[in-house]
């Protein structure tokens, strides 16, 4: 627990609070919410409703790049690291081809090609953190591991001013309350160490970023510009589409139950 911050409701969905008969009650133990020392955005009134709250909670926190915080974890992008990522977006590729009939039932010769993805990768490359029922919902590893690979990647090439306009963009996104409000700069500055939650949020907003660039590279094609230009526009239509890939994953597979 960290110190007291400006919040009137304990986020603990037990909390006693509810119980409490008075409003005098009420409002000392409001005057009193600490907010969790890691990711300093869920509010408790005490250290027992954080304590019984963790088991929810846990899938959504992770730490703000600030000082006093383990250091963030660094990946080398190197090249066993770029042919890695390469194998994923064709993964990726190939399980969406094959889900673009939405009418379609899943199954798991189509969905298994996702389980290498986790399965195949070095071990410095793995995502370490329990994933929720996991147990029941086996994709959900190959998709939590294949968006924080992708995200290392982009944040990894992006230059001062692009990064701050992708922390800006984020870090004015509503996004629900079990998510940090800096959710922006945690993305740009701790790529490597979100939680499962984060990068499965991520997973659905980042086609809202990248879709400006997949439009871009249509309308290229379709007028007359030089070359540069051209593979200019693919290689952003390519950059946009693996999110748009990975997106569907999310929306099909993520609650896939194992089968």
């Amino acid at each position: 627990m960290q110190e007291p911050k400006s919040r009137t409701e304990c986020e603990f969905g037990m909390c006693p609070l509810q119980d409490y008969s008075s409003d005098e009650e009420i409002d000392l133990a409001r005057k009193s919410l600490m907010r969790c020392s890691m990711c300093k955005n869920r509010f408790y009134c005490s250290p027992k409703c954080q304590k019984s709250d963790w088991k929810e909670h846990k899938w959504n926190c992770s730490a703000l790049p600030v000082g006093g915080l383990p250091a963030a974890t660094v990946v080398e992008i190197n090249n066993e690291f770029k042919t890695e990522v390469k194998h994923v977006v064709a993964i990726l590729k190939e399980v969406a081809a094959a889900l673009k009939d939405e009418k379609k039932k899943l199954s798991a010769p189509m969905l298994s090609p996702l389980l290498k993805i986790p399965s195949e990768l070095p071990d410095c490359l793995r995502y370490k953190r329990a994933i929720q029922d996991s147990d029941k919902f086996k994709y959900r590893l190959p998709i939590v591991t294949a968006c924080r690979l992708l995200l290392v990647e982009y944040v990894s090439a992006l230059d001062e001013a692009p990064r701050q306009e992708y922390e800006d963009f984020f870090a004015s996104m509503l996004l629900p309350t079990s998510f940090c409000e800096m959710y922006g700069p945690k993305i740009a500055g701790r790529p490597a160490d979100l939680s499962p939650g984060e990068y499965a949020m991520l997973s659905q907003v980042m086609p809202m970023w990248v879709m400006p660039a997949i439009e871009r590279a249509k309308a290229g094609k379709k007028e007359e510009v030089g070359k540069e230009a051209v593979e200019e526009n693919a290689g952003e239509q390519n950059e946009g589409m693996r999110w748009v890939w990975l997106a569907v994953m999310l929306k099909r597979v993520y609650n896939a139950k194992s089968g």
